[in-house]
């Protein structure tokens, strides 16, 4: 085992100091500046440009223009601590599948660890072309955590745009909260663009309505529309007239970013409690009430897309108007800050107990630790206070000192111990999981497909693999567990493997 870790790091040797942890998405934390998505690749390219009148580069041989596309990022090497050809040894194909096998996790670890990923600098995959499936992916992957904002920077950074990438800008143009519709570059495609749809939509935003009304019945004639975005289009241009019609079309199960906007035009918002997590952007802006927007900032704060100041403002910014549901998580939220302000060691240690003893908070935890451990452990707390205050901090960045504070008198609470300060010494499992969790940190074995994917340079396929495997172990695949945390601590990871797991042994259900 020791050799092998030797070899990784020499293979990648940004690993070994890539630990610090990021904010999940900082571009949350605060409304992000508006930036007109007409500046978005303010040139449109309709094929990708030739290198022929630039010097050929003395190693690559792939496209400079292809390889600058597909591997842009957000992140430099020298912050995620990823080597730049963590991508360039896979095939694009692999590593989409890799991505859209990738569940929504709750983990704040993983979740970290996968937005490194996503937004690093790198090399783009040696087979990449001109169909951008792999940053296409990884803006899919952002998307489906609500991470709009930083998916539209990816689009920033890869400016000009080619023709393919349009569809994807205009669709996440259609779920930020800035709400400035990418209809420039729509429009500057004229018919090359396939999306009839969206031609409509943008031409009557300019104020041409007899030319969208035309496109309109064109597109209609061809049967180039659904019908569902006939109707809408029919309302958006002439509300009035076409009412009665259009009042007999239900609400869809899984709108498009278009469809999302179209109802909201036509004066009736679609509820987005029950869409995936992107549309879930819409209400931070507190446009459509208070409770929608809370709602909204729990289901992203859970999926790692808020920046927890954001969150808190959001859940501080009034008292809470009702009871039960999301109030109560409001009315919590705002005793902890209560506490804290007013130095309340008796409140502080009432609102603990309620956290941990009530599931439906346990989602707060994480949140909380970050925001409010450090004040709570300065607290003259009684000692049952103070050991769910430790319990809590357990989930901040301090995690290691804390631990050394605890005295456990239980197996679990050992095996806490044990996990944040990284020694298993006079650890005796007592419990499966505490069998698997003890294995993966005194020798875990790294799976033979995984130590095939390192010595083909495919980091960031094995590092996708230990993702999945955890969501996969978290949800009771045991042996998934112990791959993945093997996996995570072979290549250098080992804090991740550490945070991911203290969240699991203490907001999740495994102390039997």
């Amino acid at each position: 085992m020791k050799i092998r870790l030797l070899i990784a790091f020499l293979m990648f040797p940004y690993l070994g100091h890539a630990e610090a942890p990021l904010s999940a998405i900082d571009w949350l934390n605060k409304k992000r500046n508006v930036t007109n998505s007409s500046d978005i690749g303010k040139t449109i390219r309709k094929e990708p440009p030739t290198t022929s009148g630039a010097e050929a580069p003395k190693v690559a041989v792939s496209k400079l223009s292809e390889t600058r596309l597909d591997a842009v990022g957000l992140l430099p090497a020298q912050v995620t601590g990823f080597p730049v050809n963590i991508w360039h040894e896979s095939t694009s194909s692999e590593l989409v599948m890799l991505l859209r096998n990738i569940d929504v996790s709750t983990n704040p670890a993983i979740q970290s660890l996968l937005f490194r990923l996503l937004l690093a600098e790198g090399h783009a995959p040696f087979d990449s072309d001109d169909s951008y499936e792999f940053l296409k992916a990884r803006i899919e992957t952002l998307v489906k955590y609500g991470a709009v904002d930083p998916a539209l920077a990816l689009l920033e950074r890869a400016a000009p745009l080619p023709a393919q990438l349009v569809p994807t800008l205009f669709d996440l143009s259609m779920l930020s909260e800035a709400l400035l519709p990418a209809c420039e570059q729509v429009l500057s495609l004229g018919s090359s663009y396939a999306r009839d749809a969206e031609r409509i939509f943008c031409t009557a935003r300019t104020g041409d309505w007899m030319t969208a009304h035309l496109m309109l019945e064109t597109a209609t004639a061809l049967d180039g529309l659904e019908y569902r975005q006939v109707n809408l289009l029919v309302r958006f241009l002439d509300a009035y007239e076409y009412e009665e019609t259009l009042e007999e079309l239900p609400p869809p199960l899984k709108p498009t970013p278009l469809d999302f906007r179209l109802y909201e035009a036509i004066g009736e918002p679609l509820a987005t409690a029950s869409l995936p997590l992107e549309f879930a952007v819409n209400d931070l802006t507190g446009d459509h009430g208070w409770k929608a927007q809370l709602e909204a900032a729990e289901r992203l704060k859970n999926s790692g897309a808020l920046a927890d100041n954001r969150f808190f403002g959001i859940f501080t910014e009034r008292p809470p108007s009702a009871s039960g549901g999301i109030w109560e998580k409001v009315r919590l939220i705002q005793q902890f800050e209560q506490a804290v302000n007013a130095k309340d060691a008796a409140l502080a240690g009432e609102t603990l107990q309620v956290v941990f003893a009530k599931p439906e908070f346990k989602d707060l935890i994480a949140p909380t630790s970050r925001l409010f451990a450090n004040a709570f452990l300065s607290m003259d707390l009684s000692p049952h206070d103070r050991e769910a205050a430790l319990r809590l901090a357990l989930l901040s960045e301090d995690f290691a000192a804390v631990a050394a504070m605890m005295a456990p008198d239980n197996a679990h609470d050992a095996l806490i111990k044990a996990v944040a300060m990284n020694d298993f010494s006079d650890i005796v499992p007592n419990t499966t999981i505490g069998s698997v969790v003890s294995e993966a940190f005194r020798s875990g074995r790294v799976p033979f497909s995984v130590s095939n994917l390192i010595e083909q340079h495919k980091l960031g396929e094995a590092i996708l693999t230990a993702i999945i495997q955890f969501e996969k172990g978290s949800r009771g695949d045991l042996q998934d567990l112990m791959d993945s945390l093997s996996t995570l601590r072979f290549l250098g990871l080992n804090e991740t493997a550490q945070r991911a797991t203290l969240h699991l042994l203490v907001v999740g259900d495994h102390e039997n």
